[in-house]
Formats: C-alpha cells, sequence, structure tokens
C-alpha cells in the first residue's frame, strides 16, 4: 500500500502517497493477491442487520466516488484543442466507454498536476473499498446455506475486481509522465475502473438485497414463534 499524506496548496488540501511495501501476498506462482484485514482481531464481533445494510449502502458511496474519478481522469486524457469555431460549451458524461476514443483524435497532452490530482484522490478511496470488503464479507455471518451459496461467489468475484482497479490505478501512475502518446492509455485505465467500480455496484446491490430478504425471513419466523 501507499501512505498517504496530506498536503495544502493554495489553500486546496490534495493528497501525496509514498510506496511503501503492498498489501499482497504471493501464491507458488508469485501472482500478487490482496490480503484483506478482519474487523476485529479473531472476527467475533457480529454485526447488527442494520449494521451490514448500512455497510453495504456505504460501499456504494465509495463506488460513486471511484466512478467520477475515473470520469475526471478520462476527461483530462481525452482533451482536446478548440478552434475559434468551437462552442464554449463542455460536455462532462456521467459514463465512460471505449466506444468514445478514436484514434484519429488529437488530445491535447494531459497535465500532469491534475492527474496526479485524480489518482492521489482515487487511491484512499480505493484502499477504503477494500476496507469495506472486510467490514461485511468477514463478519461471521449467521444466514442460511442456501443464502451463503450464492453471496460467496459474488464475494470472491467482487475482491477480484477491486484488485482489478488498484492495478489499473498503478499502471495511470506508471503513464503519467510529460511523453506524449500516453493519452490513450491513460483513457483506456480510466474506463477500466469505471466498468469495475460499475460491475461492483451491481454485485453490492445483490448482496444487500440478498442479507435483507435473510433478515426479514427470520424476523417474520421470530414474530411466529411461540
Amino acid at each position: 500500500m501507499r501512505r498517504i499524506a496530506l498536503i495544502t496548496i493554495g489553500g486546496i488540501v490534495i493528497f501525496a502517497s509514498s510506496a511503501v511495501q503492498a498489501e499482497s501476498e504471493s501464491s507458488a506462482d508469485n501472482e500478487p493477491k490482496l490480503q484483506f484485514h478482519r474487523r476485529t482481531i479473531d472476527d467475533a464481533v457480529q454485526l447488527t442487520p442494520e449494521e451490514m445494510l448500512s455497510d453495504l449502502r456505504d460501499v456504494s458511496l465509495s463506488l460513486g466516488q471511484a466512478k467520477q474519478q475515473s470520469v475526471n481522469l478520462f476527461l483530462e486524457a481525452t482533451r482536446k484543442r478548440l478552434t475559434p469555431t468551437d462552442r464554449p460549451i463542455l460536455h462532462s458524461p456521467t459514463s465512460i466507454s471505449e466506444s468514445m476514443l478514436s484514434k484519429n483524435d488529437k488530445y491535447a497532452a494531459p497535465r500532469k498536476e491534475w492527474l496526479v490530482f485524480y489518482v492521489n484522490t482515487l487511491e484512499p478511496i480505493i484502499h477504503l473499498m477494500t476496507d469495506d470488503i472486510y467490514d461485511v464479507d468477514t463478519n461471521e455471518r449467521k444466514v442460511s446455506r442456501a443464502i451463503e451459496e450464492k453471496i460467496n461467489p459474488l464475494w470472491s468475484s467482487w475482491k477480484k475486481d477491486v484488485k482489478s482497479m488498484r492495478e489499473s490505478l498503478d499502471k495511470i501512475q506508471e503513464l503519467i509522465a510529460p511523453d506524449e502518446g500516453t493519452n490513450l492509455a491513460i483513457a483506456k485505465e480510466a474506463i477500466h475502473i469505471y466498468t469495475k467500480a460499475d460491475q461492483i455496484e451491481k454485485k453490492r446491490y445483490r448482496v444487500y438485497e440478498l442479507f435483507r430478504d435473510s433478515y426479514l425471513a427470520d424476523t417474520r419466523r421470530k414474530s411466529r414463534s411461540p
């Protein structure tokens, strides 16, 4: 992981990061894997239904922030120089995809300062998303086996998506340079981060539904008990 420090420049608080040992472990084939720390030392604390659902809701807030910053990175990488005939209207999309790119377009060189700002804003968000997984995944869930079998594949895929987002962020950091020709590469990594965040949101929504339905069913059972 990287240490994040707050620095104030011109009255604006920005993030500065320095590389430290990554939160990863190596498998037999040396493939890096994320390490997800448990919520508590022995993971004995059971989240209440309200806390579990609230944590799952909070994941959506982090995902929204990640998607917005990926859009910002994309827009910075695809800036075009205007001509006197262009209208002074800026369209800021709410979603991005590769269909919005063209190898024939001539993009202005990305402004390094803005790329650094967006990357360093994304970094703690993705780190929080890693923590979010632990908050809702390792908390001794008490649900039926049928619900568990539906949720476990979602957790596994969710973790892989977060890892993939972090890898794209690392690639963008490597691409931040004054050299020409990085526009499309940066834009494509920004699209990848956006796409993964969008996919995680669908999984988060499904997990929320599964837990909610399980809790509601449990409440109904208890209400019918003598």
